[in-house]
């Protein structure tokens, strides 16, 4: 019966075309080719699209987790432990065992915040923040506050810098990771448990699904493409820093919200991420490229959130009404 119930292409997934939000990615790139010196070159170009590149793979984790109705305020600080563990174990390992390391600590941070939230019953906000206290505490005390620098390896700065086919890494690894997330939640079963213990836990669970198993994979699969996220940016910064990445987390929550994932939960589509980490990414370059104080990459930040947020209120408002008048 549940397999029955959950076979065919699922609404949820279907995006109104073209995406609102792809328009105003668009919107915004037309805006800073003719308004923001140097945007427009080949370079810098390249450039918002490696420093977009993490954040993408990051956020494919966040829209998991918002998908299944919770939040993950943690990525920060996992990326922050991972780059520590990783310098700490690279000189006696190698780079290799000592980016897996990185990675590994990382999806285990996912897999206890899964196990917390789904098993124990947890709320997810207040789950994540104690993560986020407790693993940047700890990545602080491993390395006592101060940056430890990597030993100079062409293994060890691959990640970041290497090229494959001519295009850099990083660009490559989120072109990837998109791909994965969307055959996950398009094309896997999982995805679909997903959708359905975000959009009505409890309903789901009288359906037969195993609710907490699938929040526990949810979190640890989340965990994973911020693992890939936080072994490229070790790789970048060739150092453990306790403090790297502050406001990671909060820029997926934002990429996804400007993306158009609702918080509520049960909803999201891949393509709402990329254009929402693309109008993030750009945004923080514009501000760069004008010489604005680096603050004002929140301020703006912060804004197209709350419009974001506003538009896609005033958007199902005037859907309904519209319902409404064609009965």
């Amino acid at each position: 019966m549940m397999t029955k119930r959950l076979s065919g292409y699922p609404s949820y997934l279907r995006l109104p075309r073209p995406p609102a939000v792809a328009l105003v990615c668009l919107g915004l790139f037309l805006l800073c080719c003719l308004f923001v010196p140097r945007f427009a070159s080949f370079g810098n170009l390249e450039n918002v699209l490696r420093i977009a590149a993490i954040l993408c793979i990051v956020a494919c984790g966040q829209a998991i987790v918002i998908i299944l109705g919770g939040i993950e305020f943690s990525f920060g600080a996992s990326v922050a432990l991972a780059s520590v563990v990783t310098v700490m174990v690279l000189p006696a390992a190698g780079p290799i065992a000592g980016l897996a390391a990185g990675g590994t600590a990382v999806i285990g941070i996912g897999a206890v915040n899964g196990w917390l939230v789904g098993r124990m019953g947890l709320p997810p906000v207040i789950v994540t923040l104690g993560t986020l206290m407790m693993t940047s505490g700890t990545a602080a005390w491993l390395v006592g506050g101060l940056p430890l620098d990597a030993p100079p390896s062409a293994v060890f700065s691959w990640p970041a810098r290497g090229r494959v086919f001519g295009i850099p890494v990083p660009i490559l690894a989120a072109m990837l990771a998109c791909a994965a997330l969307h055959v996950l939640l398009a094309h896997g079963r999982l995805g679909r448990l997903w959708y359905h213990v975000g959009a009505n836990p409890l309903a789901a669970r009288l359906a037969g699904i195993d609710v907490a198993r699938v929040t526990l994979l949810g979190y640890a699969t989340a965990g994973t493409f911020c693992a890939v996220g936080a072994i490229i940016l070790t790789s970048r910064v060739a150092s453990g820093q306790p403090a790297l990445a502050p406001n990671l987390a909060f820029e997926t929550i934002a990429a996804c919200a400007i993306g158009g994932l609702p918080l509520s939960g049960g909803r999201g589509h891949v393509l709402q991420v990329v254009f929402g980490v693309l109008t993030v990414a750009m945004l923080n370059n514009a501000v760069v490229l004008i010489n604005l104080p680096v603050a004002w990459q929140l301020v703006l930040l912060g804004l197209a959130v709350l419009a974001a947020v506003g538009l896609q209120k005033d958007w199902a408002a005037l859907k309904r009404l519209a319902g409404r008048a064609a009965r």
